[in-house]
């Protein structure tokens, strides 16, 4: 028997616009339990211990210190978690002084305050670390600007430091029990994720291999930038996923040829997958038939896995990277810092938005307006996506979790058992984080309603000020960096197809060159672009229909877009293994029809016709760029 509340929320979801719905709707998840004691212990422990110390307070900063640099442990290498905590807690710390030393300084706090939002912008242009510890930075100059906490500027950046340094123990606590380090569980789950595929070989047993394999790169590229020099157990790794790579391109390339896998081909991956698990050599495979160019790929592909598996050499075509070294680097982490469109337009908009917030605060209209520009700067985060949706979701997540804050406050009074509601939100967030932003803020609404408490003993009509404060920092963002900028109502599609478009055809144009050592490189170029792409689709249904409808209209083209990718691949692993090689002149000419329909995208013009296919074409990946052309032409306008 359905349950009453679940039946009053269908109503209430049949009632509503779908684009709202989609908004605030969480996203299936299953509770990772030890992030949420994680965070538990790494927000409870400092204040446990300021408790023993006897003031509870003192663990306010300690506790503070945690939470955000908790939320950036989200696993992978050691050394890389590591990194990013620390990276993150720097950051928290350095606002945390800048806003203590201007505290009680008036009208001077609002352009440090913009300045700080400025460089937050740009650091956090250059990545992931990057942009969460931008966010950090801004994040606690508000708070230690706004809120009067004990002690001075360098005592209180000690004191966050302190619950940095607690997170960094507990993120690598679980370093002991672990059989083997995350990049190597990345790798056999790609392996895994290629036993599904060979079984199923429908689009969602591939688009679930491409997530993997792009969670393996990500996790065994983090752990070697970390290393000092080549680890060569990582380019091991690297290796045994680009084999995976190449086994999935000979399956399709097996489909295109009407045919299917033949039998032996699951028991041959499967051994392999139990091998990279159980930390053996493979067991040799049985021979694979190998009259055609396909099943020959399929064939090598395996073998090579199985090469590498059992600690056979690493050959330089099977890195699908070139080494960069650090000097590189920064220079490509300064010109998005400076040069790139995007930085200057968030810049812009962050800056503007935080400095009315903060101004508005000097005028003593609202109690506690800190949490008024707090709010702007969590949700004026167009890298965590959609500013309206996470605007939306703030507002309501916040709404609800104040009433259950209000709710524990009269019951739970001040002293040590405010600790037992703090552990319990704290481990909370996690899970939310997984759900949605809305759902995330539901739990950490209470969870700031207790630890301000802490200090100020407001009691219940905190909540009250949190809420209004809220929906204020919510209102400036849509009224000041979301409606007025014509970004905000174009479909962001255009650039990132054009991108990915030009990785496509700089994929092609050195593909069926043996003597090319960047091939692995563009082909993992290609399939990044187009994941990235996947990304902005995905952000597409929180927003408002107006701009929604737009950026939907383009998945034709995506899709068309993913089959010359992989109609390239298969092409390429049957011409390797016997069939014959399209003419460089047809490659060409195929290459540079794939180059003028992304210039034509970005220039918002019709592609222009292509000329009559070359003697020695492939049939299918002709039609499949102009099936592309044929789609795009109808975006011009877009």
């Amino acid at each position: 028997m359905p349950s009453p509340f679940r039946s009053a929320a269908d109503r209430l979801a049949d009632a509503a616009p779908g684009w709202l719905v989609e908004t605030v709707r969480p996203v299936p998840a299953k509770p990772a339990w030890w992030p949420m004691v994680r965070m538990a212990l790494a927000v409870t422990v400092p204040l446990l211990v300021a408790l023993v110390a006897g003031n509870l307070a003192l663990g306010l900063l300690p506790s503070m210190g945690a939470m955000g640099p908790g939320l950036a442990n989200r696993g992978g290498p050691y050394r890389e978690r590591v990194a990013r905590i620390g990276l993150v807690g720097l950051g928290g710390a350095a606002g945390y002084a800048i806003g203590a030393m201007v505290r009680g300084h008036g009208w001077w706090t609002v352009p440090v305050i913009v300045v700080v939002s400025v460089v937050s912008a740009l650091i956090s242009t250059i990545g992931a670390k990057g942009s969460l510890a931008g966010l950090q930075l801004v994040v606690m100059a508000v708070i230690s600007a706004g809120i009067p906490l004990p002690g001075g500027p360098l005592l209180g950046a000690v004191q966050f430091l302190l619950g940095v340094a607690w997170v960094i123990v507990l993120g690598v606590a679980d370093w002991p029990l672990r059989s083997r380090n995350p990049e190597e569980s990345a790798t056999v789950t790609v392996y895994r994720a290629l036993d599904r595929l060979i079984d199923d070989r429908d689009a969602d047993a591939l688009a679930a291999f491409d997530t993997a394999l792009e969670s393996g790169y990500d996790a065994v590229f983090g752990a070697r930038s970390a290393s000092a020099g080549q680890d060569p157990g990582q380019t091991r790794l690297i290796a045994l996923l680009n084999q995976a790579s190449l086994i999935r391109n000979a399956l399709i390339s097996l489909g295109q040829e009407g045919r299917d896998p033949p039998e032996g081909t699951a028991a041959a991956v499967e051994e392999i997958t139990a091998a990279l698990d159980e930390g053996r050599a493979p067991h040799p495979p049985p021979r694979l038939p190998g009259e055609s160019p396909a099943l020959r790929a399929l064939n090598s592909a395996v073998d090579g896995a199985v090469e590498l598996a059992s600690g056979g050499d690493v050959e330089t075509e099977q890195l699908p990277y070139r080494p960069v070294g650090y000097g590189e680097r920064f220079r490509n982490a300064w010109a998005k810092m400076w040069y790139g469109h995007f930085t200057r337009k968030y810049a812009v908009r962050l800056a503007l938005c935080m400095g009315v917030a903060t101004a508005i605060s000097e005028f003593g209209l609202f109690e506690r307006s800190y949490w008024m520009v707090l709010t702007v700067a969590l949700v004026l985060k167009p890298d965590f996506g959609s500013v309206f949706a996470r605007a939306l979701q703030r507002a309501l997540g916040t709404f609800a979790g104040t009433f259950v804050g209000v709710a524990v406050l009269l019951v739970v009074p001040y002293g040590p058992l405010i600790l037992v509601p703090i552990a319990v939100f704290a481990a909370l967030i996690p899970y939310g984080l997984q759900r949605n932003w809305g759902l995330m803020s539901t739990f950490q609404a209470p969870l700031v309603l207790f630890l301000v408490d802490l200090l100020t003993r407001g009691g219940p009509r905190l909540a009250e000020v949190r809420l209004v404060d809220t929906v204020a920092g919510c209102v400036i963002v849509l009224l000041l960096g979301y409606l007025p900028w014509p970004g905000s109502w174009h479909a962001p599609v255009r650039g990132p197809f054009a991108d990915a478009v030009s990785a496509t055809a700089r994929y092609l144009r050195g593909a069926f060159d043996p003597g090319n050592p960047d091939r692995p490189v563009y082909r993992r170029k290609a399939y990044e672009a187009m994941s990235d792409l996947r990304v902005v689709f995905q952000r597409a249904v929180t927003e408002p229909p107006t701009v929604s409808r737009r950026i939907t209209t383009w998945m034709p083209a995506m899709t068309a877009l993913e089959k010359v990718a992989d109609t390239t691949a298969a092409t390429v692993a049957r011409a390797e293994h016997g069939a014959s090689p399209p003419p460089p002149e047809a490659v060409r000419a195929l290459a540079d029809s794939l180059e003028e329909i992304a210039e034509a995208i970005r220039r918002r013009r019709v592609p222009a016709e292509p000329e009559p296919a070359a003697e020695g074409t492939p049939e299918r990946l002709d039609d499949a760029i102009r099936a592309l052309r044929d789609i795009v032409s109808g975006h011009h306008t877009c």
